[in-house]
């Protein structure tokens, strides 16, 4: 992960009405597959990091304080993202409860808002208990 950060910048965040954060990201050759593109696991581990910092927006004492684990991260690939190009990753915070949160990210072209891959990522939470 710590070769994706670099090339991360966050571009938006809000809380209201529901919590986003809008990202900018450069695809470097070593994020990249045999085909100069941005490998898929590069590409998961992108959405991953960034989903999961939504839960910045939210986080309190006793209340997603560790930002959880994730149960699942669904992502679906439509066109690849070659070396070199600039994407803009938006996230979204679809429920977030005690227990368990719903999260989405999208990857999108900068040049033409071409939709690139998205995911769906749930999250448990596992703060320790605030009352033991």
């Amino acid at each position: 992960m710590h070769h994706l950060l670099p090339h991360i910048k966050i571009l938006s965040a809000s809380s209201l009405p529901t919590p986003t954060i809008t990202f900018s990201f450069t695809v470097d050759p070593s994020h990249a597959n045999g085909f100069a593109n941005l490998h898929g696991g590069a590409a998961a581990s992108l959405l991953d990091f960034c989903t999961t910092l939504l839960l910045t927006l939210v986080c309190k004492p006793g209340f997603w304080q560790t930002m959880g684990v994730s149960r699942t991260l669904n992502v679906t690939y439509m066109r690849p993202a070659p070396v070199g190009m600039e994407v803009l990753i938006e996230c979204e915070m679809l429920q977030v409860g005690k227990r368990l949160c719903a999260l989405r990210g999208t990857m999108r072209r900068k040049s033409d808002g071409e939709l690139l891959c998205v995911c769906e990522h749930n999250k448990a939470n596992v703060d320790p208990d605030p009352k033991l």
